[in-house]
């Protein structure tokens, strides 16, 4: 395998050091907004009201609220910034009728919540909010039982959430929350703390910023210290963030983050007395990096290529601005030669830009490099279509029907295995390596031996068809049985022509920190790595279940569309064998969407590539695939060679 077990369980150690300020340039930009004069904690009602009066008739703004304790001995901690902005009213030591007519008067007026923050007894709880002006849609509802109502409460709304106040007592929770809608679809993980279910707090993190530019926004602190999250992939320079803080503590700490050039943007405090703790965030910038649109490549084999490109750009860009994709590209061609090629980036400046050459991950538009190899075993004679697989390995599986099984079957996924009935084995190498009690991580032999030992879910052949990631895993397997060479290498020597690359996509997290494509999702789980252990990871990172060097034949490969494009000039897209006429593949995976298609007009082939596949919806995804792209290129006239 490649990767590094102790490496590994280093990683949270090295994230955590990253996200301390260091001289990385991406991530120096200039410091503005500090919040020099407007930072408290710690005080009484009546200060925090005299405070606010104070700091809002001089120009500044809330930007981070807290209460805690319990009434009447309530105390507030707030981050206030000189900025301007639209108009906004404050309110505090209201108990929730007062709290819920001050907000229904105000939103009347036209102004949306952006700060809440409760605390006492769920029946006798002190709330304080801010509101501004903005016609942008909002949802808060306070006085849930468990967090997860306000799933109920948004509807179809796509909410980002702005904020989390958990009060009342350990057996009487109640929470606030409030969120705003999710225009450009801004990728948000959130971790809310509940008497029956608790995180711990340092494991999440540390997986969390696992993540590229994943960073904690909100670190909401209970009067019990229990921590709820909210991380975003949104950049704002250098940063630091520190949890379970005494006020000492935190007072040195500002001194020090202030003198390396960071501002506190968020402050949340919990407990009484002497057992107050509290949680900050320090950055270089109060407000995210704004995102930059860019497109390069060419398109070249068109009667009107300037045109071509311009509605390709208008369209991608709409479509990633509408659903919050980064990094993209797009590529046609026409047997095996490149008509044309255009990557996008709509980002933050430390990302980087995306070129044509670039490769993304690539999902199940891995499988068709596994069916070519297939096809390279065939024309040697080493395999046919009939060709029963299991006897060929010397497996004699458990349930006879397997004996049947041929690479056809594998190849049209009608070899008995249904992915809704028995789950996808491709995403249970954690699973299988604990049913073994083995605390190594399982190889694609170990899962092809604990796959002999279980029943199929229907007769293979006999009609039925069910989509599976392991019949091209085991065509993979085969591959390398039968020749004697490593997967990846027979595909370099056998199946890469020329102009044709692609490689592992790595599964451990560490191997990723300097990728120019960034396959981003807002997902984490537990590691396949580390079967007998709770190491969370990034969904990309096996956080799904997946280990991609075993899985590579079927979905853990990267290539750029250019590459695919290519590709499928020559090469099935669906089956084996030459080019399919009209066929298309569709990947997905966490991190990524691709799509490629064999076009029947003019014989031309194309390919869609995004750095993720947290979208909008499936609806967009298939707007943009099925129908959108396909008329651009129907609008546009090859051109004659």
């Amino acid at each position: 395998m490649l990767f590094s077990r102790s490496l590994l369980h280093l990683l949270p150690l090295v994230c955590f050091i990253s996200a301390l300020p260091t001289d990385d340039a991406r991530n120096v930009h200039s410091r503005r907004n500090g919040t020099a004069g407007g930072v408290y904690y710690g005080v009484t009602s009546a200060e925090h009201e005299e405070r606010s009066k104070s700091l809002k008739a001089g120009g500044y703004r809330v930007i981070s609220l807290s209460a805690f304790g319990t009434p009447p001995d309530v105390k507030y901690a707030a981050v206030w910034t000189k900025a301007e902005g639209a108009e906004f009213e404050t309110i505090a030591s209201a108990d929730e009728d007062a709290f819920n007519a001050w907000y229904e008067e105000w939103k009347g007026k036209g102004y949306v919540s952006t700060h809440v923050a409760a605390t006492g007894p769920a029946e006798e709880a002190v709330f304080a909010g801010v509101m501004e002006r903005s016609n942008i849609t909002e949802v808060q509802k306070c006085g849930m039982d468990t967090p997860y109502a306000y799933e109920n409460v948004t509807m179809d709304i796509n909410v980002i959430v702005r904020g989390v106040s958990v009060y009342g007592s350990p057996s009487n929770r109640r929470f606030c929350i409030v969120g705003h809608e999710n225009i450009g679809n801004r990728k948000q993980s959130t971790h809310y703390q509940t008497t029956y279910f608790t995180i711990d707090y340092q494991k999440m993190y540390d997986a969390e910023i696992q993540k590229r530019f994943w960073r904690p926004t909100y670190l909401d602190v209970s009067n019990d210290h229990l921590i709820s999250s909210l991380f975003e992939d949104t950049s704002v320079g250098k940063w630091v963030s520190k949890v379970g803080l005494t006020e000492a503590q935190l007072t040195a700490e500002i001194h020090t983050q202030t003198a390396s050039g960071l501002s506190l943007v968020h402050l949340q405090g919990g407990g009484e007395g002497d057992d107050v703790l509290y949680t900050a965030i320090f950055a270089e910038k109060t407000e995210p990096l704004s995102q930059n649109w860019n497109a390069n490549g060419k398109m070249t084999g068109f009667e009107d290529n300037t045109a071509l490109t311009s509605s390709l750009d208008t369209t991608m860009r709409d479509w990633m601005t509408r659903n919050g994709i980064r990094q993209a590209q797009v590529a046609v061609a026409r047997e095996g030669k490149l008509l044309g090629e255009r990557a996008y980036t709509l980002a933050e400046s430390d990302r980087a830009v995306a070129s044509p050459s670039d490769k993304f991950l690539l999902g199940s538009v891995s499988k068709m490099f596994t069916h070519a190899a297939t096809q390279r075993l065939i024309d040697d004679g080493l395999l046919n279509l009939t060709t029963t697989v299991y006897p060929l390995l010397g497996y004699n599986p458990a349930d006879p029907r397997a004996n049947n099984i041929t690479v056809e079957h594998l190849v049209s996924h009608t070899a008995g295995y249904d992915r809704s009935v028995s789950g996808d084995i491709a995403f249970m190498f954690r699973s299988v390596a604990q049913s073994k009690n083995s605390s190594t991580p399982q190889t694609l032999r170990d899962m092809i031996e604990y796959m002999v030992e279980r029943p199929l879910d229907f007769t293979p052949g006999d009609g039925g068809y069910a989509y599976s990631n392991f019949g091209t895993m085991l065509l993979s397997y085969i591959v390398a049985n039968l020749t004697g060479t490593p997967y990846m290498d027979f595909l370099k020597e056998r199946v890469f022509s020329e102009g044709i690359e692609a490689e592992l996509f790595a599964t451990a997290a560490e191997t990723h920190f300097n990728d120019r494509i960034v396959q981003e999702t807002k997902f984490t789980g537990l590691s396949p790595l580390f079967p007998q252990e709770e190491v969370l990871v990034p969904a990309t990172a096996g956080g799904d279940g997946d280990i991609k060097e075993e899985v590579v034949g079927s979905f853990g490969l990267r290539a750029s569309a250019s590459t695919i494009a290519k590709f499928i000039g020559n090469n099935a897209v669906w089956t084996i064998g030459g080019r399919d006429w009209m066929a298309s593949r569709d990947g997905s995976v966490a991190g990524a969407r691709a799509y490629a298609r064999s076009e029947g007009q003019e014989n031309y082939d194309w390919a869609v590539l995004l750095n993720s596949r947290d979208f909008g919806s499936e609806e967009e995804w298939n707007g943009l695939v099925y129908t959108t792209l396909p008329d651009i290129w129907a609008a546009n006239k090859i051109a004659e060679a």
